[in-house]
């Protein structure tokens, strides 16, 4: 059904008005959650009759990407409960008076304070809840559900933890997972290629065996773990293949940091020279080609994106037992889980996949397999539209028979809004 402007004067039929779904995100940093909601929101743009609108809490270099798929509030505010967050969101709820958001999708529990103003305005909402609950309240939670219409867990892990946390209404809870952001990531470049250049940009040897790491440089990422996992391989390895350790990422590094520190220990060790912490990239995608393992070193982590792009480049993953929901993807011989922050099994893996390459060509195989076939993003955003509708009780999905845009093809212009 469509809606439809009238004159009062002589109500004729005007523009027709499409439905306004909000996808809600509380930064557009280039990190896992922002990604997620904004291949969740160039999705719905294409596969969706509706007026796709974005609200930002705080903006960041994807910020751009949204406005390509999107009309974008970015509020510019603290992620907390204000009297300007409240009325900033009143503001882009009632720009169009006469047709009011159909629903929300807002993503991660650092949305919760938008997503209550949304709740309180009537818009029917969806949760997306990626994080472990270390690093919220039980009230945090509860408050949650009982905003939220449906509350989506990527993983059993992290649905599991929530519901110990505070118990979770069977009623709303779902698990979807999602895939691998891009599904050509790892093809776009050879192996050979993206070997060669990164050896050379970081002047090791032609033979090194990289051991790539991603992520902000944070104790929650575990960068003291991934640096003292080097120091275990550099003292046990005796095979003539050189070990290296690189992390892409950035974070604070000034003095006090946790890099400060965890760099300061490695400089007293002759690891030193063996982990490099190379700042953030544009393009990741010739790091995680032209290495050769991934260690997944983080405390917390529900269920990184970088797992998806690890598996997809062919990289045999280690990862921590109970730190989060990787494990899940890399079981049944995709990857190794180690006992948690044991740093002498994750090194003795480490110098297995070194120096005995057949072990490590059957890991990678298995790995690739994996994430095609399990992981597909299409999939889990074909659901999240199936959850709208059932939501909402309408469709929205535009039938296969009936054409729309491409992701080739540019969308409506937008304009960037400042509510």
């Amino acid at each position: 059904m469509r809606f439809f402007r009238r004159s009062k004067k002589n109500r004729t039929p005007e523009a027709p008005l499409r439905r306004r779904v909000l996808f809600v995100s509380h930064e557009a940093t280039r990190t896992g959650a922002p990604k997620i909601i904004l291949n969740i929101l160039k999705h719905f743009a294409r596969s969706c009759d509706i007026q796709c609108e974005t609200i930002l809490q705080s903006g960041g270099h994807l910020a751009g990407e949204f406005e390509k798929h999107s009309t974008v509030d970015c509020l510019n505010l603290p992620k907390e409960n204000t009297v300007e967050l409240r009325k900033r969101v009143a503001k882009v709820i009632a720009r169009e008076k006469n047709n009011l958001p159909v629903l929300a999708i807002c993503n991660s529990m650092e949305s919760r304070f938008i997503a209550k103003e949304l709740d309180a305005l009537d818009i029917p909402v969806i949760m997306l809840v990626h994080e472990l609950p270390s690093s919220y309240s039980e009230e945090d939670y509860q408050s949650v559900y009982e905003i939220a219409e449906r509350v989506v867990f990527p993983v059993k892990a992290v649905r599991e933890a929530a519901n110990e946390k505070t118990l979770i209404p069977k009623s709303k809870s779902i698990v979807l997972s999602q895939g691998l952001l891009d599904p050509s990531f790892g093809t776009g470049i050879t192996r050979e290629l993206a070997y060669s250049q990164i050896r050379k940009e970081l002047h090791l040897p032609e033979n090194s065996f990289i051991v790539l790491g991603c992520g902000t440089l944070d104790l929650r990422k575990g960068i003291d773990h991934f640096a003292n996992i080097a120091r275990r391989v550099i003292q046990y390895n005796h095979a003539d293949k050189p070990v290296h350790f690189v992390w892409v990422g950035q974070g604070a590094r000034w003095t006090h940091s946790s890099y400060h520190y965890v760099q300061l220990d490695l400089d007293k060790t002759p690891a030193r020279d063996h982990v490099h912490f190379i700042g953030e990239r544009d393009n990741v995608e010739p790091y995680f080609v032209g290495a050769d393992s991934f260690l997944m070193s983080s405390r917390v982590d529900p269920f990184p994106c970088v797992i998806h792009e690890a598996m997809a480049a062919s990289l045999p993953v280690i990862t921590f037992a109970d730190s989060g929901g990787a494990s899940e993807a890399i079981d049944n011989g995709a990857g190794f889980i180690v006992p948690y922050a044991d740093y002498d099994q994750a090194a003795n893996v480490i110098c297995l996949l070194a120096n005995q390459p057949e072990i490590a060509a059957g890991v990678r195989e298995k790995s690739k397999e994996r994430v095609f076939d399990r992981y597909r993003f299409k999939d889990y955003a074909e659901k999240l539209v199936d959850l709208a509708e059932s939501v909402i009780q309408t469709q929205i999905r535009i039938p296969a028979t009936l054409s729309f845009p491409t992701p080739a093809e540019p969308l409506p212009t937008t304009q960037r809004r400042a509510a």
